[in-house]
């Protein structure tokens, strides 16, 4: 869309050393707060958003989506905003980074999609709030971003248990969760239409030279962001 720039950055670039290089932008698994900060402040210039209010969260794996501004780091997994300026922003190291876009009403937001936030239905609370902020469900478009495949996820029956048959996969010696699918699903039930949900994302795991994989790397590891705004100059 000409109003809405999204991306997810990759591992590749920054000044984070050992388990974190190197463009680790999370401060949550040990990296050095000021290195990490500079990565940050790397990120802002390189895209031009310095002068943007950029809004994280404290993402708790479960199914709260608010206002982008309405709380300084909310405590959530999910913002919207229709207000070009406010970039939001998700961390991610394997679960699901999920965009979803009003493309009539320029309302976007962005979600943290871990396997306990699928399970909360998450996406489709991101859809609620749009839809009481004034979107159709007709208009909604979805996306998601790199994250771990059901090649590489690995899973109890206690998690496959919670999700439908079509989202696991049960062809191995323990299951495999299909994060993706799972959210897709929870989309169209949301009603987002299958043919707006986009693109077929890398699996982080697989990938782990170009993204950081908590799954594949262990805990002391990195942090890509997802990030969304409006574009200033969308007319």
């Amino acid at each position: 869309m000409p109003w809405l720039e999204a991306l997810v950055t990759t591992r590749c670039g920054g000044s984070s050393q050992g388990p974190y290089a190197e463009l680790n932008l999370g401060l949550s698994t040990g990296d050095e707060p000021g290195t990490v900060e500079s990565n940050r402040a790397l990120l802002r210039r390189v895209l031009g958003l310095g002068d943007h209010s950029w809004h994280r969260m404290h993402q708790v794996h479960g199914d709260r989506i608010v206002p982008a501004g309405a709380e300084a780091e909310p405590e959530a997994d999910g913002q919207w905003t229709q207000e070009p300026g406010r970039v939001l922003v998700v961390g991610v190291a394997d679960c699901v980074p999920v965009f979803l876009w009003d493309a009539r009403g320029r309302r976007l937001a962005l979600v943290h999609a871990g396997w306990r936030g699928t399970a909360l239905g998450v996406v489709g609370r991101a859809v609620e709030s749009l839809r009481q902020a004034g979107a159709h469900a007709a208009d909604l478009w979805m996306s998601m971003g790199p994250s771990i495949g059901p090649c590489c996820y690995e899973v109890g029956p206690d998690v496959a248990d919670r999700f439908p048959n079509a989202a696991v996969r049960r062809d191995t010696a323990r299951p495999h969760l299909d994060l993706r699918q799972a959210n897709r699903l929870v989309a169209q039930a949301a009603g987002v239409g299958a043919e707006c949900i986009l693109g077929d994302p890398p699996c982080t795991a697989c990938g782990s030279a170009n993204f950081f994989s908590h799954r594949r790397l262990g805990p002391r590891t990195g942090r890509m962001w997802a990030a969304a705004w409006i574009r200033d100059d969308a007319t």
